[in-house]
C-alpha cells in the first residue's frame, strides 16, 4: 500500500505543478492580450488624425497643374483646377486652345487619380482577405 500512496502524491505534486505553471501561462497570455489590446486601441485612435496628416501632405507633394506653364498670365486658374473651384466666367475669356490644355489636364488627373484608385482598392482587398 505504502509505494502506491507515494506514487499518488507524486502524481498529485506534478498536477499541482502543472496546473501552477498552466496558471502562469494564462496570466502571461492574459497580461500580452491587454498589452496588445492597448496598443490596439492606441492606434485605432490615432488612425484618423494620421490619416488626415498624410492626407495633407499628399495634397501638397502633389505636382502642380501643367496648366500653370503653359497659362503664365493666368495663374489663377491653375490654383482653381487645383482646388477644382472653376467657375464659367473664368472660362468665357480663353482660347479654344486654352481650354484643350485644361481639358488635356484634367483627363490627366482623372486618370492618374483612376489608378490611384485601383491600387488602393487592390490594397484593401489584401487587407480584407
Amino acid at each position: 500500500l505504502l509505494p502506491q500512496s507515494k506514487q499518488s502524491s507524486s502524481y498529485s505534486d506534478r498536477d499541482t505543478t502543472e496546473e501552477e505553471s498552466e496558471s502562469l501561462d494564462d496570466m502571461d497570455f492574459l497580461s500580452r492580450q491587454k498589452k496588445l489590446q492597448a496598443e490596439a486601441k492606441m492606434a485605432l485612435a490615432m488612425a484618423k488624425p494620421m490619416a488626415k496628416m498624410q492626407v495633407e501632405v499628399e495634397k501638397q507633394n502633389r505636382k502642380k497643374s501643367p496648366v500653370a506653364d503653359l497659362l503664365p498670365h493666368m495663374p489663377h486658374i491653375s490654383e482653381c483646377l487645383m482646388k477644382r473651384s472653376l467657375k464659367p466666367t473664368d472660362l468665357r475669356d480663353m482660347t479654344i486652345g486654352q481650354l484643350q490644355v485644361i481639358v488635356n489636364d484634367l483627363h490627366s488627373q482623372i486618370e492618374s487619380l483612376n489608378e490611384e484608385l485601383v491600387q488602393l482598392l487592390l490594397i484593401r482587398d489584401e487587407l480584407h482577405t
